[in-house]
């Protein structure tokens, strides 16, 4: 199990050196691998390069990804939550400095005024980058075109912004194959997660 682990974040991190500010990976992996992906990219960015995030879940609350990424050794100090899934799933969140609860993960025009909330909160943090922990989970609250939309939104954004990175991660199988096309043309570079 550690030999693995340690073979993705390995992948992960040959795929990410060198690459120039601004860029928009979008990193795919079968959904055994999509914990490990995820704390590897978190770990890289958040731990070894010092940047500041802005993680969107769509996948887990906020009470008990914060838990996990602690668990896993992930530094939180320079991450702010854009929480997706809490309130869809009926649960009361709590108030924090670091974290925006939203509606539902259908709501994308709230998503994206949170989105413009979060890199408020974060101005003046080093290195920021932008975390979609999951286009599939997206893609379940919402249409094809309507996620084709967001996503042009959401890299369009990225890019104006000036953000170091944007990171987005799809389970393959789980986005419909007319999407991923959008999304590789969208994104500068598409890793596949082995």
């Amino acid at each position: 199990m550690k030999k693995k682990e340690s073979k993705i974040t390995d992948q992960i991190r040959k795929e990410v050196k060198g690459l120039p500010d601004n860029y928009i990976i979008l990193f795919v992996t079968d959904s055994e691998k999509y914990i490990e992906t995820n704390m590897a990219i978190l770990k890289i960015f958040l731990n070894e390069k010092k940047y500041s995030g802005i993680y969107i879940t769509v996948n887990r609350p906020y009470i008990t990804l914060v838990e996990f990424l602690k668990k896993n050794q992930i530094k939180l100090d320079n991450i702010f939550f854009i929480d997706c899934i809490t309130k869809t799933g009926g649960g009361r969140p709590e108030i924090t400095e670091d974290c925006l609860y939203l509606t539902s993960p259908h709501n994308l025009t709230e998503l994206g005024i949170a989105l413009t909330q979060a890199m408020d909160a974060m101005k003046g943090k080093p290195g920021k980058f932008l975390f979609l922990d999951s286009l599939s989970m997206m893609a379940i609250y919402n249409s094809f075109t309507t996620l084709a939309q967001f996503s042009h939104f959401l890299t369009t954004r990225i890019r104006l912004s000036k953000l170091k990175a944007g990171i987005l991660i799809s389970l393959e199988k789980e986005v419909d194959e007319k999407l991923l096309l959008i999304l590789k043309e969208l994104c500068d570079k598409v890793v596949e997660v082995r």
